[in-house]
């Protein structure tokens, strides 16, 4: 072990003096000032208080010294350990002990007697000694995570990487314990240790039901952990736990030496028993692993993965503009339209309420298209589907004008997008590359001004591309406002 990057004290023992210092004078005892000769071992005392320290190991030193003493016996007080006991046999001689790691903070009762040849009494001093272990923390992290920003679960991962930046994902449970560290780089990582004889715990704000993780319906099938150990100092073999209550789900993983490792565990097939809901995360050492020092590990990118589906999230906009929002759009607007309750008599069930339920509306300053600016909003939304597969996109629309219109005509644009992208400027420059459109210039006014209250209703049909990666994307062109509501994409009858 570096001895450099140690905590390294120093006890004096004597005339009550406590130093880390190699310079402190030593005050020496006095036999007696009448010459009646040494009649026993003269060894002042230990201090009382506490003495804490920290670094990568802690190494303790005592230096005793007293009159009429041939030798002292030093005992560390370890309990744990056969070496922890040196004899000091000159004069102002010193005494060493490592202390180990494998305890966060501990009391220990430093011993130290006095003996003599002489047949004096042996003296005995005690001082206890409580040791708080820190260490430094490893500097590297994992890549970023490429799961799409609709389709990843959080529990602890700073988000997507974009062109260097990270870009947060909108769905998921943030979860609170081991030690956030932040590196150099502005990435997060945790820190879990003492494994050797305890476990870390990651705990949910709320349980997680695999089945509707995303959404009703819409569940999760992957859960990603990119994992690092530093052998020496942390553990070989890791055990995985998903609880829930008295519902255990176990895995069980070698580690690699100083390396992140990136585990992506099927969460129906990969643990003691299929998945099904979980609150809690505990990493602990596994059975025939071997805990070393401080038994440290690192986690991070910790996230589920969005099954394969067609289900719109916040189709029918009762969330504002969650799940439609972008996380990065060049020169442009992130918000995806303006919030609106002015949406169809009609639940996306197609329910007939009686009255508008919430709605996507978007003002003339708003629009896209020929009246692109760094205004315009875009909503978007990405769909993992069955690949080369039919299905439908389904939605209600309604147009207010005014006199003043747009070259063409105000219109509503639903898209099919083939492909993902990560910028909305990027998506709005491909919006020619897509598996199917609609542009709609029925112009009744809100949707509460139409037949029913229900807008006009479009079916676009399309065939899934074949990886299956597709994204919905809405924009208006109009001179006063426009609306859209109960969005959903579905198999093709």
């Amino acid at each position: 072990m570096n001895l450099l990057k140690k905590g390294i004290f120093a006890l004096l023992i004597t005339g009550l003096i406590v130093s880390c210092e190699e310079d402190d004078s030593i005050i020496a005892p006095i036999e007696g000032d009448t010459g009646t000769g040494l009649t026993e071992i003269t060894f002042p005392g230990i201090p009382t208080s506490s003495v804490k320290a920290s670094g990568d190991g802690t190494i303790i030193t005592i230096r005793p010294q007293g009159l009429g003493v041939d030798y002292y016996v030093v005992d560390f007080g370890d309990p744990d350990s056969t070496s922890d006991i040196e004899t000091i046999t000159e004069d102002a001689g010193t005494a060493s002990y490592d202390y180990p790691n494998n305890l966060e903070e501990v009391t220990y009762t430093i011993t130290v007697t006095a003996k003599s040849n002489e047949g004096f009494a042996d003296v005995v001093q005690t001082i206890n000694v409580t040791v708080t272990h820190e260490f430094e923390s490893i500097g590297t992290a994992p890549s970023s995570p490429t799961e799409r920003r609709y389709n990843a679960f959080s529990i602890f991962t700073d988000g997507v990487d974009v062109d260097g930046n990270l870009v947060g994902y909108p769905i998921g449970d943030a979860a609170t314990g081991g030690k956030l560290v932040t590196l150099d780089s502005g990435n997060s990582i945790l820190e879990f240790s003492y494994l050797g004889s305890d476990s870390g715990s990651l705990t949910l704000k709320d349980e997680v039901v695999v089945a509707d993780a995303f959404a009703s319906g819409l569940g999760a099938t992957n859960i990603h952990f990119d994992v690092h150990s530093n052998f020496a100092t942390g553990i070989d073999k890791l055990k995985i736990t998903l609880v829930n209550g008295g519902t255990e789900y176990v895995f069980n993983q070698d580690l690699t030496d100083g390396e992140w490792i990136s585990l992506d565990l099927d969460l129906a097939t990969d643990f003691s028993a299929p998945v099904v809901q979980f609150n809690e995360i505990i990493f602990e050492l596994a059975a025939g692993g071997t805990a070393n020092d401080h038994a440290t590990i690192n986690v991070d990118n910790v996230y589920m993965s969005r099954m394969t589906g067609s289900t719109i999230i916040n189709g029918d906009f009762n969330d504002k503009q969650d799940f439609w929002k972008w996380g990065v759009f060049t020169d442009g607007e992130t918000n995806p339209f303006g919030s609106s309750s002015d949406g169809s008599n009609f639940d996306i069930d197609g329910n007939n309420t009686g009255s508008k339920t919430a709605g996507a509306k978007w003002s003339s300053s708003q629009s896209g298209g020929q009246l692109r600016s760094s205004s315009s909003r875009y909503a978007y939304q990405e769909l993992n589907l069955t690949p080369g597969t039919d299905y439908v996109l389904e939605y209600q629309y309604a147009i207010r004008t005014s006199s003043s219109q747009p070259i063409g005509g105000s219109r509503i644009v639903g898209l099919i997008l083939d492909g993902q992208y990560v910028d909305g400027a990027n998506a709005v420059d491909n919006i020619s590359d897509n598996l199917g459109n609609h542009e709609g210039f029925i112009a009744e006014g809100k949707f509460n001004q139409t037949t029913d209250g229900a807008g006009t209703v479009v079916q676009i049909p399309f065939t899934s591309n074949d990886s299956g990666e597709i994204a919905i994307m809405f924009y208006a062109v109009t001179s006063a406002d426009a609306y859209i509501d109960n969005v959903k994409v579905y198999e093709a009858p």
